[in-house]
């Protein structure tokens, strides 16, 4: 990878700084090809020797031809139109070869020209670019690469490189999308280091294999060069290379480039967040929308607030413009009348109305915060009620007590432990039993999955906050991430996103990489892996790089545990919850089952874990404690002959080897030598999963004994529910297949 080709003028920032200027000074917000050259040469990458004709065979040819023509003598060169107008040149006939002689390029130059104005006649001809040919080295994986800038609007400015060429698409259908690396400008060479190890189509080319003792690309040089154009990413929508050319020569070349400049983004203003507290804690209430008549979403919340343990006695109102009181709460007939400045206000009105309740909630200064319950805003065309709404926001920010936060509309509200429950279900239909969570806090975009989230996993997870922010008017998901950013009591973060703010993203990533540098995690899962590059014309990156593809790379370089599918978020957020505190230090995983084939299809599923290896004295206490025929190395098949007592030390065997990390104990029930069953009335069987010395109440005490995580898969039916619901609300994760198990022991483990 030499530096530059010869020939190739050097260009400085403020080169670049006045060429951009230019450009915008002209009206124009896309670049032809040798502007995108210059950009691209300022930032150390190599481009193709070149001289721009402007108005083309018109015009007189500028004296940058004939040097180029006498230093390419013998060789051929490459004609294009310049032109804003026209993407696909060759389609519109804009492009030729021809050899580096005057003669040759003055007549493909015509040819050119008379084709685009045949072709394309409405679009608007610059000029003609002269660049030499060049010839990829054929052999070598870095032969075409594509390298693209692009202005996310949630993320900001990102880069992305990968395999390139006319087969961009194909590598990255091959690759299930991983074909391509894609890093933040100032942390690109450990990301893009990361990649090369995460991604074996990335690895290719920064790693040596038997056919190329030398990487093909140097990673540190490519890391400089790409954060150097990172310094210029703000100014563009989108600046694209496709593809860079490895040329024999040593020269990583960039051709076919196209740019258009990024629109000025104003500066928005962010919500107090200090105000999200009253939001969580509230000691005072009003709801807005409580029905006398009909059990109504606000007549739910107003029973439920009532039921509250945070809201103190006498500090709950409700809005009603006929009643004197909805379930014994006492009514006033309009906001103005409340007696008090309350810190929570929830609105369960129309959209309309909630527009006009929340106006005068602002101009009041009546609450510190707001919860949005209804939807019929934007999401449903109603974006002048959703601006009106943010514009009252607005208007009160600019008050000293900065107004309220408010969180919505189309939402559910919060779910505050031992606080109070805003969630417009009745409780028989949603109830919330104590359990581990104290260090969890959920948040999600759906309230509909906050619910499913909170049914499946209630008895075994209680968090200490779930929050659904719906259409994120003004409180965003990286506004909640920011408020418990700092609260280290908060360990794990369970996000789930459909969509980012513009610019959240951003925010969201480096809050994230802040909270698992203090030893914190955040799960997420993000919706939406559509790809919807089709639909952009400039560039093949929107269809590698499109909304979840940025989304996914850049979270998991913060260090954000990216669930895959909604059962991978749900099997994340029981093992991290339930076993933060067990955090290993390795990924040395030990295996005991009494089932041969759980044995055989874990070692396929282990994803980032590895088989531990026993120690002599392990070994030894297996062999002793087993039935003969059991097999005793890892994983342990103890077989369905091992009892409850055999199955038990073979557990604790395992937990004191040094040598192991973490556990996955998978005991298929149904064999009569377990005790797993909850006792039977009418005498069919002795068992009793909840008397000392059964099976789970000897697992149980073997995780209290030790601080080594461990998890079960317990694979069959409801005649088992009570084992598994006797194990989880004791503090241990069950799944009901052995590989989720070790998935999740795997993102458990990951360091």
């Amino acid at each position: 990878m030499a530096r530059r080709g010869p020939g190739v003028a050097e260009a400085t920032p403020q080169d670049i700084a006045g060429l951009l200027a230019a450009v915008r000074a002209g009206g124009r917000d896309t670049l032809l090809e040798h502007e995108v050259y210059a950009v691209l040469a300022g930032a150390g990458f190599d481009v193709p020797r070149h001289a721009f004709w402007p108005g083309g065979p018109e015009a007189a040819a500028p004296s940058a031809l004939a040097s180029l023509l006498d230093g390419l003598a013998g060789r051929q060169v490459v004609l294009k139109i310049a032109s804003t107008d026209i993407l696909h040149k060759t389609e519109a006939g804009g492009v030729a070869a021809a050899d580096a002689t005057t003669e040759a390029v003055l007549a493909s130059a015509a040819r050119v020209w008379s084709e685009v104005a045949r072709n394309a006649p409405a679009a608007r001809r610059a000029g003609i670019l002269v660049t030499e040919r060049l010839t990829p080295i054929l052999a070598s994986p870095a032969a075409e690469t594509l390298l693209s800038l692009k202005l996310d609007p949630a993320f900001g400015p990102v880069v992305v490189l990968g395999l390139g060429g006319v087969l961009t698409e194909w590598f990255g259908e091959l690759s299930d999308g991983r074909s391509t690396a894609i890093v933040r400008p100032g942390r690109v060479r450990d990301s893009l280091r990361r990649a090369a190890e995460r991604m074996p189509a990335i690895g290719l080319l920064f790693r040596p294999s038997r056919l190329h003792p030398q990487p093909p690309l140097d990673l540190d040089v490519t890391a400089e060069r790409l954060e150097a154009l990172g310094r210029v990413a703000l100014e563009f929508e989108e600046l694209e290379v496709n593809p860079l050319l490895l040329t024999p020569d040593g020269r990583w070349v960039a051709v076919d480039g196209k740019a258009r400049l990024a629109a000025p983004r104003p500066p928005g203003r962010r919500p107090p967040i200090r105000k999200i507290a009253s939001l969580l804690r509230p000691r005072s209430a009003a709801v807005v929308g409580a029905s006398a008549t009909a059990l109504n979403p606000g007549r739910i919340i107003l029973r439920n607030l009532k039921r509250s343990e945070g809201v103190r006695y006498g500090h709950l109102h409700a809005v009603h413009p006929k009643e004197q009181a909805v379930e014994g709460i006492p009514c006033v007939k309009r906001i103005a009348d409340l007696p008090e400045r309350v810190d929570l206000a929830v609105v369960a009105v129309p959209a309309e109305a909630a527009r006009d309740a929340i106006r005068e909630l602002c101009a009041s200064g009546l609450a510190e915060s707001i919860i949005l319950i209804p939807g019929g805003f934007a999401e449903v065309g109603r974006s002048d009620l959703e601006s009106d709404i943010r514009a009252a926001l607005s208007a009160s920010r600019e008050r000293e007590d900065e107004g309220p936060v408010l969180v919505g509309g189309n939402c559910l509200g919060i779910v505050s432990k031992g606080q109070y429950n805003t969630f417009f279900l009745p409780q028989y239909k949603l109830p919330f039993h104590d359990a581990s969570g104290d260090d969890l806090v959920t948040v999600s975009q759906s309230g509909a999955y906050l619910v499913s989230l909170t049914s499946n996993l209630d008895g075994i997870v209680f968090p200490r906050a779930s929050i659904s922010f719906g259409n994120q008017m003004d409180l965003t998901v990286a506004d909640f991430l920011e408020y418990f950013a700092n609260d280290d009591s908060v360990k794990v973060l369970a996000c789930y996103v459909e969509g980012f703010k513009p610019g959240d993203g951003e925010r969201f990533v480096e809050l994230a990489r802040a909270i698992r540098a203090r030893g914190r995690r955040v799960v997420a899962f993000k919706a939406g892996k559509t790809r919807l590059g089709a639909q952009a014309a400039l560039s093949h990156t929107a269809s590698l790089a499109g909304d979840y593809a940025v989304a996914r790379e850049l979270l998991e370089d913060a260090g954000v545990v990216v669930a895959q599918t909604l059962d991978m978020f749900e099997d994340y957020v029981k093992a991290f919850t339930l076993l933060f505190d067990r955090i290993p230090p390795g990924r040395r995983l030990a295996v005991l089952s009494n089932a041969g084939f759980e044995c055989a299809a874990v070692l396929d599923k282990l994803y980032a874990l590895e088989p531990a290896a026993f120690g002599p004295d392990t070994l030894r206490r297996l062999r002793e404690c087993l039935p003969a025929i059991a097999h005793a190395d890892n994983p342990v098949d103890a077989t369905p002959m091992a009892t409850t007592r055999q199955f038990v030390a073979a557990v604790a065997a395992l937990l004191e080897d040094p040598g192991v990390d973490a556990l996955l104990v998978s005991p298929i029930p149904a064999t009569p030598a377990l005790d797993n069953l909850p006792p039977d009335i009418v005498g069919t069987h002795s068992e009793n999963i909840y008397a000392a010395g059964s099976l789970p109440q000897e697992l149980l005490r073997l995780h209290r004994e030790s601080g080594k995580p461990m998890v079960v898969s317990v694979d069959s039916g409801r005649l088992y529910d009570d084992f598994v619901t006797v194990l989880q609300r004791g503090g241990i994760p069950v799944y009901r297949k052995i590989d989720r198990a070790s998935r999740a022991l795997s993102a458990l483990c990951t360091l």
